[in-house]
């Protein structure tokens, strides 16, 4: 068994890993390999102008409280985000129009990621 570190999307971690030799035309694995992490949701296409409404943590989105073309007033609930099994209700931090939604119901996002964006 050997030791190596691995840097995956900006996050470090450690792995072992066992040499595997080839006996009679057959390769021989471990018996079992850890379940791979969950992919993220895919990036939205980019939307010009408007005021991006960011996601405050990593999380889950659990909901969208709002559609395109609705109307919201500053402090709305407009999503809720599931991080470290607490739900966040994440607010609209101006009052306008929702241009787009960058987010579905059950996507994964990270620290930063647009979730909607207010004209």
């Amino acid at each position: 068994m050997k030791i190596y570190k691995v840097k995956v999307n900006g996050k470090l971690y450690e792995v072992e890993l066992e040499e595997v030799k080839e006996s009679a035309g057959s390769i021989a694995a471990p018996a079992a390999a850890p379940a791979a992490a969950p992919a993220a949701a895919p990036a939205a296409a980019p939307v010009a102008g408007g005021t991006k409404v960011p996601a405050p943590m990593a999380g889950k989105i659990l909901d969208i409280k709002v559609a395109v073309g609705a109307k919201v007033a500053k402090g709305d609930t407009i999503a809720i985000l599931e991080a470290m099994k607490l739900e966040n209700e994440i607010k609209s931090p101006a009052a306008g129009t929702v241009k787009a939604i960058c987010v579905s119901k059950g996507a994964m996002v990270n620290n930063g990621d647009a979730l909607i964006v207010l004209e």
